[in-house]
């Protein structure tokens, strides 16, 4: 299966990492206006790409983050089917147009949202589809990480409020689709605070999120992210309070369970760890089984609108 990556920085670098880990995959072209060479598997641009029309079966949408919605549209009118890393949009306007996109093309859209694919998630879903805990009153999710000088580089995208779109799209989405993709629930935006303590002075976004939402069931949510934390991240952790038990997860690697207390459950549940790079691996995998025309898990653009709906509601 021939794989191509567009935007060989950060991210496309830790894609091609893990696309080498898989048998029977070639990555026939890296796209980017750095690259080192101009040749059958290196272009300096999209234009320069679609004009050689090489077969490929998947395009790694891996620019910066402004750029992602933009470059998806263009490849899938020509006929490609892409992979978008997080934001892959920054409005539904943009999520329905890919999805048109997609459909006039016979193309398909898959999300990076390989933290679906993680224990901590396959473990919390099955305890809330189960109806273990019951009805679900209070989640609070917490993120206290450290973003400063070393990451908003001088004369980057990252940090510019027109190209960046702000913590909850890019540190904090994979804790807001956990989510979504979790308690299944429609959440409104109660209240919102987003403000700069730390970075104000290197960065045009917010450092901290500090967000109240109420799910159609009842369920309120109490959200505080920040990137904002003294030289060196502090916690991740997801407190649910429920009609039939009690459960925290944390730890350094958001993998540890603090607390747990669930009727005709058992003492204590094991989390395994895995990689980020497992579990984009585990993605890849589903991605390739779709594309094979096999059953599949593989996360496509309707996986992923709720999570835009209510990052908009947020934002907006």
């Amino acid at each position: 299966m021939n794989i191509s990556i567009l935007g060989t920085g950060f991210m496309g670098k830790k894609h091609k990492a893990v696309l080498e880990q898989i048998p029977n995959i070639q990555i026939n072209a890296e796209i980017d206006s750095h690259a080192e060479s101009h040749s059958k598997t290196h272009f300096h641009s999209l234009e320069h790409f679609l004009e050689e029309k090489l077969h490929t079966d998947l395009v790694v949408v891996a620019t910066p983050n402004h750029l992602h919605f933009q470059h998806a549209k263009t490849l899938l009118e020509n006929g490609y089917n892409v992979l978008i890393e997080k934001p892959f949009v920054f409005n539904m306007e943009q999520a329905s147009a890919l999805r048109e996109a997609a459909h006039q093309n016979n193309s398909h859209v898959f999300l990076v949202m390989q933290n679906r694919f993680s224990p901590v998630t396959l473990l919390l879903s099955e305890i809330v589809d189960s109806k273990k805990l019951g009805k679900i009153y209070n989640i609070q999710l917490n993120a206290f990480w450290n973003r400063g000088e070393q990451y908003y580089i001088k004369d980057s995208w990252k940090g510019k409020k027109n190209m960046d779109g702000g913590i909850l799209y890019t540190q904090f989405s994979h804790l807001l689709d956990l989510l979504c993709y979790v308690f299944k629930d429609d959440f409104t935006v109660l209240f919102k605070d987003l403000t700069s303590f730390r970075n104000f002075n290197i960065s045009e976004i917010e450092d901290t999120a500090l967000l109240v939402l109420q799910g159609k069931t009842g369920t309120k949510v109490s959200v505080n992210f920040t990137t904002s934390v003294f030289e060196k991240n502090q916690e991740t952790s997801l407190n649910i309070i429920a009609e039939k038990g009690t459960l925290k997860i944390s730890g350094q690697y958001f993998n540890e369970i603090t607390f747990q207390h669930i009727a005709d459950c058992p003492d204590k549940f094991e989390i395994t760890s895995t990689s980020n790079e497992q579990n984009l691996k585990e993605m890849y995998l589903e991605i390739f089984k779709s594309l094979r025309g096999e059953k599949n898990n593989a996360i496509l653009l309707k996986d992923g609108l709720d999570l835009v709906d209510l990052l908009e509601k947020i934002y907006s």
